[in-house]
């Protein structure tokens, strides 16, 4: 969690996209490659522009890369490797509302939520979504078999199949940015190269992301972003793929994650040199810095954007979320609080919430139940977010884990370590965009509510026995649903 909070508090880097901040790593990424070339490294070709050789060979870029994560901090060193990497999935939240749209300016507090089709307690325990068939099936229209149907032209038929395999192929890079042939991804190759073009014109026009391909590789450069890190790495870590990378020796204490990173990645020479030699992204102005954000993370709530972003993201969210509509096929929830980009498939997400699992489905029913005692009574100028009191994370914790934890056979470690499991989940919500720290307590966001159920006129305080008593000192918040919440 520390180095989740420094890093999103960190500099953005040139072409980054968090917000209120300035500088970081895209300095740091342009210091640790100086003289690369805009052009890409060698072997590699930048679709749509003439290809080149780098200026730095990608041993002496290793060496000075691996210098520059040595000497950041881990925070730094995290964000650096997103710039220089890149290496992370789209995340955004599972399950869309069955009832109609709400009206403009409506909160998520009081707005249409999922929680009859999403949650633990309406279906059974290791739920999976069946997944839907690939958009290139899915988007095309069968045709002929009934006597009124006009026969399909063959043009359209046509046009209608590439945007459907450009959506696929969009979608895929989205999800994983490396592509490499002999990966478990590589069948796909001869698509993305099919629609190369288009596709590198959609990601430059959209998000300013570069996509490079090499004899056996593709690669979706994307922009920094704090707290997506590559799992089990430090500094010293980072420093050590570097210089793997390059065809040099890991350290021996790193040396177990970052074989199973080159493992995992497979990178051939190509995409060694793609990696370690390729320049930043260019500076994103509000408009592209405001997309990636959609494009990337589970909520964007205004409160947490620069000015220039915010009034952007206001005027024209109806226009942006349908550009994301036509490229990635993602659907939208615009409230008063933020937007939010969902995925009907619910794919397109390194992290599934809902989701199997014990962390998941705990994290879930918390958020429930926390947003079933603390949201906001009023409909108008509700907060975006909610103070939870300590006492009341515990307690909910704790009825939630007698009611379904050994019924739903969850993970008898975290039954034995509640404040392990509490950790976890709250992490969890984090990471998903439904709450944040403040301090040495939690705020809960307004998109947790819509996993909640519906708001009761007149709601029933809990009664389970790790729950807070209904009328608390005068001194404390109440836990009862509705009144006496502190608003932030």
């Amino acid at each position: 969690m520390e180095r989740h909070e420094a890093a999103a508090g960190l500099a953005t880097a040139t072409g980054g996209t968090g917000t209120r901040r300035t500088g970081g790593a895209g300095r740091l990424a342009a210091q640790a490659r100086p003289g690369a070339a805009a052009d890409g490294p060698a072997q590699t070709r930048p679709v749509g522009r003439p290809g080149g050789r780098p200026a730095v060979e990608p041993a002496a870029a290793a060496e000075e890369l691996a210098a520059r994560f040595a000497a950041a901090g881990p925070a730094e060193a995290d964000l650096l490797a997103t710039a220089v990497f890149g290496a992370y999935g789209a995340r955004h939240l599972g399950g869309a509302p069955q009832q109609a749209e709400p009206a403009p300016g409506t909160s998520w507090w009081h707005g249409p939520t999922v929680h009859h089709s999403t949650s633990p307690l309406f279906r059974p325990l290791g739920y999976r979504r069946i997944r839907r068939e690939a958009p290139a099936q899915a988007g095309t229209r069968p045709t002929g078999g009934g006597r009124h149907r006009k026969p399909e032209r063959p043009a359209a038929a046509g046009a209608l199949a590439a945007t459907a395999e450009l959506r696929t192929a969009a979608r895929l890079l989205m999800a994983h940015p490396l592509v490499t042939a002999d990966g478990p991804h590589g069948a796909a190759l001869p698509l993305i190269r099919r629609h190369a073009e288009a596709l590198a014109e959609h990601f430059h026009a959209l998000l300013g992301y570069r996509l490079t391909l090499g004899p056996a590789h593709a690669r979706l450069h994307k922009a920094p972003l704090p707290g997506r890190t590559l799992a089990g790495l430090d500094p010293a870590g980072y420093a050590a793929l570097a210089r793997a990378l390059a065809g040099g020796s890991a350290a021996p204490a790193a040396s177990a994650p970052v074989r199973a990173l080159l493992d995992a990645w497979r990178p051939p020479a190509e995409l060694a040199a793609d990696l370690l030699t390729a320049p930043p992204l260019p500076a994103a102005g509000p408009e592209v810095t405001v997309r990636r954000l959609l494009a990337e993370t589970p909520v964007v709530r205004y409160d947490g954007l620069a000015p220039a972003e915010r009034a952007h993201l206001l005027a024209a969210a109806p226009a942006e979320t349908e550009r994301f509509a036509d490229f990635l096929g993602l659907t939208a929830e615009i409230r008063a609080e933020g937007v939010a980009l969902l995925d009907p498939a619910d794919e397109l997400t390194d992290l599934a919430l809902p989701g199997p699992g014990t962390l998941a489905q705990a994290a879930l029913l918390l958020a429930e139940r926390l947003v079933e005692e603390l949201r906001p009574a009023a409909t108008e100028n509700a907060p975006p977010a909610v103070l939870v009191p300590d006492a009341l994370i515990d307690g909910t914790l704790g009825d939630i884990t007698d009611d379904y934890g050994m019924s739903a056979g969850w993970d008898a470690g975290y039954l034995a370590d509640l404040a392990a499991f509490r950790r976890d989940a709250l992490d969890l919500l984090h990471r998903m965009g439904l709450a944040a720290p403040a301090g040495r307590t939690w705020l809960l966001l307004a998109p947790a509510a819509r996993y909640a159920p519906r708001a009761e006129p007149e709601p029933t305080i809990g009664t389970g026995r790790h729950s807070r008593p209904a009328t608390a000192p005068a001194t404390a918040p109440a836990a009862g649903r509705g009144r006496d919440r502190q608003a932030v």
